[in-house]
């Protein structure tokens, strides 16, 4: 499984996503409208975006935009706010969960069949 990072029609990111499906050969599919370039981490992008020519992610927030978010910038350290990325984590390593529970029925499976084949079960 890989991390991917989507974009829209005007290659501004939308979110971090997870890709587990792969080709015959072996390679992740990537859909057409993710990188695996990561975002960077310092300095972090308001804005981000996608410049496909130099498969970076650029900055394309205003300066006043920037100074604005910088303006009304407040901790929120709230039980809910809390609460909220507890929940997000709770979801992720629920997926992954499900996800290795998915592959380990498949290679059962496969076991079995394969056991059957020759006579075994």
């Amino acid at each position: 499984m890989i991390q991917v990072y989507r974009y829209d029609e005007n290659l501004m990111f939308i979110e971090p996503m997870l890709i587990s499906q792969k080709d015959e050969e072996g390679n992740y599919v990537i859909p057409s409208d993710c990188t695996t370039i990561p975002l960077p981490d310092s300095p972090s992008l308001f804005k981000a975006k996608f410049d496909a020519k130099k498969q970076k992610w650029i900055e394309s927030a205003t300066q006043e935009e920037i100074e604005a978010v910088l303006s009304s910038e407040t901790i929120d350290d709230s039980p809910v706010s809390q609460l909220k990325q507890q929940n997000a984590l709770l979801l992720m390593q629920l997926a992954e969960a499900q996800k290795q529970l998915q592959e380990q029925a498949e290679t059962t499976s496969n076991l079995l069949l394969s056991l059957a084949e020759k006579g075994v079960l």
